[in-house]
């Protein structure tokens, strides 16, 4: 079981971080006008909570065969297939849920900034 939540947080960390390097990269792009780079990283960091969000409530209906975390388990785990599919889904929404819940903070702290410079011009 610690190995499947293992595999999952580093299958949910990669993805996100690559979300993340995007937005990064946008802001950084955007880095002339300052209150649209703050604007550009409020949304992006909101769109990127609510997918991981949605991927976090639809977890149930994706085969593990075709998850991440099959492949660096490479398909050993010991248990029924319909036992496997309903653990890896849980930890998975779990997984999810716990990234998006992280991303939240952020987000809003960036609406927060950029309402703030949006009031003082």
């Amino acid at each position: 079981m610690d190995r499947i939540r293992y595999f999952a947080d580093l299958s949910v960390r990669r993805a996100a971080g690559l979300g993340l390097t995007g937005i990064a990269l946008v802001v950084a792009a955007l880095h002339f006008d300052r209150p649209l780079a703050m604007h550009a990283l409020a949304a992006l960091l909101t769109f990127e909570a609510l997918a991981l969000f949605q991927l976090g409530r639809r977890a149930h209906r994706v085969p593990c065969e075709r998850r991440e975390v099959w492949a660096l388990m490479e398909g050993q785990h010991g248990m029924s297939e319909n036992r496997v599919q309903r653990i890896i889904s849980e930890i998975m929404r779990e997984t999810y849920l716990s990234y998006a819940r992280r991303l939240v903070g952020p987000a809003v702290a960036a609406w927060v900034l950029d309402f703030g410079m949006r009031l003082s011009g």
